[in-house]
């Protein structure tokens, strides 16, 4: 009350950004002005690291191991995340990245937009179980989202959480089934993607984790720029493209339901995009009061469009993404999938079979 009455602005708390843009209160400072991260509560966002104007906070990069695996002569493939599209323009398409990710010495590219299909293909036939049985359930594709579930609601985690891996998870196993011995390594906006890869309750995860940041480096480190090309490259369909976007996983598992032929008109949904959001929903479904049937958790505003290590404002981002995804077919999610060898792999987080 005094510093709201003080006319001359003398007395002042400054909150710092650091701790502004944290969704769980996991920093805290002392008098002297002492920062300190609680791992105990920490959910690895990276929200943090791109907040401070200082550089203080940074998160463990693998460059330096993707290039040595490159040298050795290692079948290196790179996984672009389906917010990929968008963040370097819209002339900039899948094939463009896929290209210059060849040339920088990477075996190929997958976009983990097929991954999204995988997810919401298995994703949904557990959606469907669980409305059999009138149990909620969460999505499984936000590592900080999952990172939240597990340090903050734990018992919602073991129970309301489903147990289908992330479409990061689903194109390192698909490549590391196809190609034995390879190394995979995962490019995208998320800086929570690091905790999940380095999670080893999940086998056959992607190896590295590189944020559009390291991808920058890697192209300046060659002197090299990305470039439009002709290379029409679409593995995904429409569906697993627009996992990157707040309420795209849940979209897409409601279409996977409907080429099913499941009645989907009175499944309720909780779509979440953001940390507050996020805490909201859990925290109703912890005290048994949440209406919804299932929950979207993202804990990047706007989904992963809006991760921390995105190139551009979510504005620009979405006219560009809007323009490219407009070029991708129209092909269901079920019958993308014939193409690939699903009975390879584990879509589970615990890597069984069944």
């Amino acid at each position: 009350m005094c510093a709201q009455a003080c006319p001359y602005g003398a007395i002042v708390h400054l909150e710092r950004p650091c701790k502004k843009a944290c969704p769980v209160d996991a920093i805290t400072y002392d008098e002297y002005g002492y920062c300190v991260i609680d791992e105990k509560k920490c959910i690895s966002c990276g929200h943090c690291i791109h907040k401070c104007p200082f550089g203080a906070i940074s998160a463990k990069t693998y460059l330096t191991q993707v290039i040595d695996a490159i040298r050795d002569g290692k079948e290196v493939y790179a996984m672009c995340a389906p917010a990929t599209e968008g963040q370097f323009g819209e002339k900039i398409t899948m094939g463009s990245i896929r290209v210059a990710l060849q040339k920088l010495g990477f075996r190929d590219m997958v976009e983990v937009g097929l991954g999204g299909d995988m997810t919401a293909a298995y994703e949904s036939a557990e959606w469907a179980e669980a409305r059999k049985e009138g149990r909620k359930m969460t999505t499984s594709c936000c590592p900080a989202f999952i990172n939240m579930l597990r340090k903050h609601f734990p018992q919602q985690f073991e129970e309301n959480m489903s147990s289908t891996v992330s479409p990061m998870c689903a194109i390192s196993r698909y490549l590391k089934a196809v190609h034995p011995g390879c190394v995979t390594v995962f490019i995208g906006p998320c800086v929570a993607k690091k905790s999940e890869s380095m999670d080893k309750s999940v086998p056959d995860n992607a190896d590295y984790v590189m944020t559009y940041g390291e991808l920058q480096a890697l192209l300046n480190s060659r002197d090299m720029k990305l470039e439009p090309v002709d290379d029409a490259y679409q593995e995904s369909s429409i569906w697993g493209k627009r996992f990157a976007t707040s309420g795209g996983v849940a979209n897409a598992v409601l279409e996977c339901m409907q080429e099913r032929g499941e009645n989907i008109d009175d499944i309720t949904l909780m779509r979440c995009a953001g940390g507050a959001d996020c805490r909201k929903a859990l925290t109703l479904l912890k005290a048994g009061r949440l209406p919804e049937d299932f929950i979207e958790g993202m804990i990047c505003p706007g989904g992963c469009v809006g991760g921390p290590s995105r190139t551009k404002t979510e504005l620009e981002l979405k006219r560009s993404r809007e323009m490219l995804l407009k070029q991708a077919d129209g092909r269901k999610v079920l019958e993308n999938l014939k193409n690939y060898p699903m009975d390879k792999f584990s879509m589970f987080r615990d890597g069984h079979m069944e």
